[in-house]
């Protein structure tokens, strides 16, 4: 039999009747009208140390520029469906739309979109600063969806790193898009705040010691130094003693990695060798500088000792002993006589 040209003009309609039910649907449950494509869109994004983990610093913050890169990553038409952007077409950006949408959903999305910026290497959309903890605000966005990208940046004496989070957001967006539930009215402008961490750097200490003269019957002479770190409140945070060994009259160092950027150092001679004594102060000081510091100009943390033959005749030779924790939790002890393995 044969379907005659009015039936089938009726299975069409009727064929597209129901399948524009479920998009009806999907714009009716995503928002209360249609996205304004032209209504521009505007973002603010400010820094709360409260989210930034317990090592943040407020005063720290207030004295940081923070820059931030936009990236759109999606377009976004009238009934608030996502299309993602060339450098992101393998992203579908529209699975927060699903009613379990949560924070974690978010949070997984936005690392799976930084991930990808990353081997992209992509050009921001808009770029701003927060300075002195003032919030950085992002106008005239066009609507869509966009990564917010903080840069990870150092506190002013480059003691702490700070590390932030990427953060996705739907311009414009709703309560029903952010959270899976309540309200579904576009709303045009937002504010989020930074979340991340402070992440302590690290420095060394040289201490360099000279000797000015030298009893050669004497030996070897060993000279003991005590390390101790404050922070600024004066709490002790690191503690160690050294030693330095010479065998004539000339200038020796050793350096001291891993210590918390930032300490107050003290570092006392408590011992020069059995016939020598220091030369003027016994006590001198430092601040650690981070590695990153020095990069960035500052210089790295050291101090200078002297000794000098006081006409004795006891010998001042010794050996510091080195413990580590081995892995099956005893104490190992490294014998400083030995010689160092071959290469």
């Amino acid at each position: 039999m044969k379907i005659s040209r009015s039936m089938k003009s009726g299975c069409a309609l009727a064929m597209a009747a129901l399948l524009a039910l479920p998009c009806l649907n999907l714009m009716q449950a995503r928002a209360a009208g249609p996205v304004i494509q032209d209504q521009e869109c505007k973002l603010t994004i400010s820094v709360d140390d409260a989210l930034l983990g317990e090592d943040a610093s407020a005063e720290d913050l207030a004295k940081m520029t923070i820059p931030v890169d936009l990236y759109k990553v999606a377009d976004v038409d009238v009934s608030g469906v996502f299309t993602s952007t060339e450098v992101f077409k393998d992203i579908d950006f529209n699975v927060i739309m699903d009613g379990d949408t949560n924070a974690a959903t978010w949070e997984e999305l936005a690392a799976k979109t930084a991930e990808k910026l990353e081997a992209s290497q992509a050009e921001a959309t808009a770029q701003e600063e927060i300075i002195n903890g003032k919030s950085a605000v992002f106008q005239g966005l066009q609507a869509g969806m966009y990564l917010v990208a903080p840069q990870d940046t150092f506190n002013a004496d480059y003691s702490m790193k700070y590390v932030f989070t990427p953060y996705l957001t739907a311009l414009p967006s709703s309560e029903y898009t952010l959270n899976g539930a309540g309200s579904d009215e576009w709303i045009y402008e937002r504010t989020i705040s930074l979340k991340g961490e402070a992440e302590q750097q690290f420095g060394k200490l040289t201490i360099q010691k000279a000797l000015n003269n030298y009893n050669t019957s004497l030996g070897q002479m060993t000279c003991v130094f005590e390390i101790e770190g404050r922070d600024a409140s004066g709490n002790v945070e690191y503690s160690d003693v050294v030693s330095i060994t010479l065998g004539g009259a000339d200038t020796s160092s050793i350096t001291i990695e891993n210590i918390p950027a930032g300490l107050n150092v003290t570092v006392t001679e408590v011992y020069a060798g059995g016939s020598y004594e220091v030369v003027g102060d016994n006590v001198k000081t430092a601040v650690i500088v981070s590695d990153a510091g020095v990069e960035g100009g500052n210089g790295q943390a050291s101090v200078d000792f002297a000794n000098q033959y006081n006409g004795g005749n006891r010998g001042g030779y010794g050996v510091t002993n080195e413990f580590s924790i081995g892995e099956d939790g005893e104490w190992n002890w490294t014998d400083p006589t030995a010689p160092a393995p071959a290469n």
